[in-house]
């Protein structure tokens, strides 16, 4: 089993990006257990959402495009955990589509993990990250998980999942993310990571333990 090599005084951030349930959060969860809860913190872009109020009260248009999202306090985050400074983290409500209050604020730890569809399309959050992953994953088996999560987790009907997945999901990913992947450090194929997630995470390791 890698260990996580003693890391400079500035922790290292490592983007994980792919598809909308392409298996990210799992694979960050995953690498996070490996490596110890104490030597990293998982940040998601799915909390730097908008908040519905900042746009007088009108519904999201669409949650998959980069104006949806505050980067520049993603940034401003990063950046404090860098410094060595504390952070309370945003965390998104998906059911009012709203902030609920901050968290307290999280120190920062030897790895920092942040995972999010949108993250390597984005210059001025590429220069913040020491190294990033994108994961492939087919449209089909992306669409079945969502299909679980929605409607078990956000309480969304089958036929509002569809519709949102083929009509902004599915051609967000197509314009904004697959695009992204030229700027990984390491593409991970779904076959890789269903068959050997171990080895993928060994592999993530082993790219921060690099320096590179």
């Amino acid at each position: 089993m890698l260990q996580l090599s003693p890391l400079p005084d500035s922790p290292r951030i490592l983007a994980i990006a792919g598809g909308s349930c392409s298996g990210k959060s799992t694979l960050a969860a995953y690498l996070r257990d490996y490596v110890g809860a104490d030597n990293c913190r998982l940040v998601r872009q799915d909390d730097y959402y908008h908040d519905i109020r900042e746009r007088g009260g009108s519904p999201m248009v669409n949650f998959d495009v980069p104006e949806a999202l505050d980067f520049e306090l993603l940034r401003e985050n990063l950046l404090a955990f860098k410094r060595g400074e504390s952070v309370a983290l945003p965390n998104y409500d998906f059911t009012t589509h709203q902030r609920r209050t901050p968290t307290e604020p999280r120190n920062p730890r030897p790895l920092i993990i942040v995972e999010g569809i949108l993250l390597l399309g984005q210059p001025a959050l590429r220069d913040v990250f020491d190294h990033s992953a994108f994961m492939r994953c087919a449209p089909e088996l992306r669409l079945s998980r969502r299909l679980e999560r929605d409607t078990t987790e956000r309480g969304r009907s089958r036929d509002d999942v569809l519709r949102q997945f083929h009509g902004q999901v599915e051609p967000a990913h197509q314009a904004h993310v697959s695009p992204s992947q030229i700027y990984a450090d390491l593409v991970i194929n779904q076959t890789e990571y269903i068959t050997d997630m171990t080895r993928v995470v060994e592999s993530l390791v082993a790219m921060v333990n690099s320096g590179s």
